[in-house]
């Protein structure tokens, strides 16, 4: 059969040595065991869909079933040449703070088989020393970084945010970073695994070994002068709000109270539906679902139309047209084009549509 109703998904659990328990105890997740888990992986390839007549089905298979009416056209070609689903959703709850990092971009990460990795993080919830690492507080080159890690002084050069609920920060590829200790974040990012430890403050496993590291890979990787940038999201209506966009992601916030219907650019573009607050009667297509705080669902490209109905709040992200669905109608609302540049940080993905 088609796909052509939400598809509420089961997600992939891992434990990290840095990971937690708020995934239940503020999403209400239902964790495995007593293991500290650090991520829910939302849409990765083996999630299973959990309603419907699609029930028991991965995502991976839905996208070989059926790629036009899942993913779209724009997501068809994003999902090239992998033939995946081109975004993962995530939930991260760090409760001490995770290795100094660095993704790849699509030309550093094309040899190794897999995408580059730009994401955009939305803070859920944090301590109030919470902080985020977004790069480097000053210049430098990869010789210096170098010299930072043999003489264990690599936290000298960083630049740390401090962040609080309701933050939106935007990670282009090649930026150093990591999520400190105390935070609770939804991350959006293109679909790859490719992640290379520059430093892990020596933490061990359980065995007394330390981590393994990437060196040599995260300083290939790195582009010293980028940032991860807290975005100035932008309202577009009531209940709509753009947080972050670039050519990979548009990333928005849907607030429901009561019932709400949105128009959706048919057969161009999935959508992924994350709940952080209340629960919610999402239908379209054949069939309705019912999503609750910490759920997933994804609306296949082949609906047009979608209705929510209930009291929740959804982090919401597609493969976006920049120029019609940010663009477009930011300037319509009256923005003026260094307020919306913004929303792309140091990707820079807008400035060719603003004449910047």
């Amino acid at each position: 059969m088609g796909v052509d109703y939400p598809l509420v998904l089961e997600p992939r659990y891992d434990e990290r040595p840095w990971g937690g328990r708020r995934l239940a105890t503020h999403l209400g997740k239902q964790l495995p065991g007593a293991l500290r888990i650090g991520e829910s992986w939302e849409t990765t390839g083996v999630a299973r869909v959990v309603n419907g007549p699609l029930a028991g089905t991965t995502l991976q298979e839905l996208v070989e079933r059926d790629p036009i009416g899942l993913l779209g056209e724009r997501g068809r070609v994003a999902s090239q040449p992998f033939g995946d689903f081109p975004l993962l959703a995530k939930f991260i709850d760090a409760s001490e703070t995770l290795s100094v990092q660095v993704h790849p971009d699509d030309e550093g990460a094309a040899p190794l088989g897999q995408r580059g990795k730009t994401e955009a993080w939305h803070i859920l919830d944090a301590t109030p020393e919470g902080f985020l690492i977004t790069g480097f507080h000053q210049p430098v080159t990869p010789s210096q970084v170098r010299q930072a890690l043999e003489r264990e002084q690599l936290g000298d050069l960083l630049e740390r945010l401090p962040v609080s609920a309701g933050d939106t920060v935007i990670v282009p590829a090649g930026t150093v970073h990591a999520i400190g200790a105390g935070v609770l974040l939804y991350e959006i990012q293109e679909t790859s695994d490719l992640t290379f430890r520059l430093y892990d403050w020596g933490r061990r496993d359980q065995q007394g070994r330390p981590r393994q590291l990437h060196v040599e890979e995260a300083l290939a990787a790195l582009r010293p002068d980028r940032h991860a940038r807290r975005t100035r999201p932008l309202e577009l209506d009531t209940d709509r709000t753009i947080l972050a966009a670039c050519r990979y992601f548009l990333l928005e916030r849907w607030s429901v109270q009561g019932s709400a219907r949105r128009a959706r650019p048919a057969g161009q573009t999935f959508h992924v539906l994350s709940c952080t607050q209340g629960e919610a009667r999402v239908s379209g297509g054949s069939a309705t679902a019912e999503v609750k705080v910490g759920q997933t669902v994804v609306l296949p490209a082949r609906i047009d139309a979608v209705t929510i109905e209930g009291t929740a709040t959804f982090l919401a992200s597609c493969v976006p047209d920049l120029e019609h669905d940010v663009v477009a109608p930011l300037l319509a609302r009256g923005y003026d084009a260094e307020a919306i540049a913004q929303l792309a940080g140091d990707t820079h993905d807008l400035h060719r549509f603003l004449g910047l």
